[in-house]
Parts: C-alpha cells; structure tokens; sequence
C-alpha cells in the first residue's frame, strides 16, 4: 500500500499558485466546494489546444493513480485535482538521493470556449491525463442584426 510523504508540511515550501489560479481558489472556497484550503505541492504542466469541434487538455501526472485523479468545471474553469502518494512501505529507508515529489496536485485552467458538458471524456494512460471538452456554438457571441423603429 502506497502512503503519503511524511515530510513535515513546512519542511518544503509549497507551490506559490499564480494570480489566477489563487483567484480562482478563494472563489472555490466561497462555494463551499473546498472546506479547508490543502496544502498545494504540485502544479502539473498543460497543453490545451482546439480544432473546430473539441478543446482538449493534456496534463501530466506521472505516479498518480487514477482513483485519485479528481476533475471538475464550474463555469468556464476546469480543475485538476489529484493525490500522489510515496510508493515506499518500509519506515526505515535511507535515501541516497531523493529527487520526486509526493503530495497534492492543483491546476485550474480557464477554457477559451463554451463546452458541452454533457459529453466531457477523460483519459489517463502512462501518466499523461486527456481531457476532451466538445465545443458548443456560443449564442451570445453570436453577431445579430438590430432592427430600429422609427415612432
């Protein structure tokens, strides 16, 4: 069985989040969709990328089990969420050189378009997450002619 770093939490500091990310964050907590604010140690890097019919989202996540992967959109923004835990049993290792990272994971990505979310497909194969988000026409972007009245 996998555990978590037993690293104190001050022992590493923790990913500063940038502006938006921690924008976005505080506005999560409003929502009551996080009770207490976790302790950030990991921001995944991202690809997002379109064609005409989909957005999709590449993020990577190596090491991370997919039972502890969570993904939700509020709005316009995707969140990633996920738990990496150490993969050692023993309590009595001495590391030679320990370069990996365990803990928790957050990215909270703003998408460029309206999406449908009722068709939303995720992936997870050989640490590499893909999120497909098909697009949907956006009706307020949509240019419309305005008759005026003469009185």
């Amino acid at each position: 069985m996998a555990k978590m770093s037993k690293k104190p939490a001050g022992s590493s500091p923790a990913v500063e989040i940038d502006n938006i990310n921690q924008f976005i964050f505080e506005g999560m907590e409003d929502t009551g969709i996080f009770t207490q604010p976790e302790p950030i140690t990991q921001i995944p890097n991202v690809d997002v990328y379109s064609n005409a019919a989909e957005v999709i989202i590449e993020a990577e996540l190596p090491g991370v089990r997919k039972q502890e992967i969570d993904i939700t959109l509020l709005k316009q923004t995707l969140t990633i969420k996920a738990l990496k835990f150490e993969c050692f049993e023993e309590d009595k290792i001495n590391y030679v050189c320990m370069e990996r990272s365990f803990g928790r994971i957050f990215r909270a990505i703003e998408l460029p378009y309206s999406v449908d979310t009722a068709r939303i497909k995720a992936i997870y194969k050989n640490g590499v997450l893909t999120i497909v988000l098909p697009r949907v026409e956006d009706k307020r972007s949509a240019t419309k002619k305005v008759p005026i009245e003469s009185i």
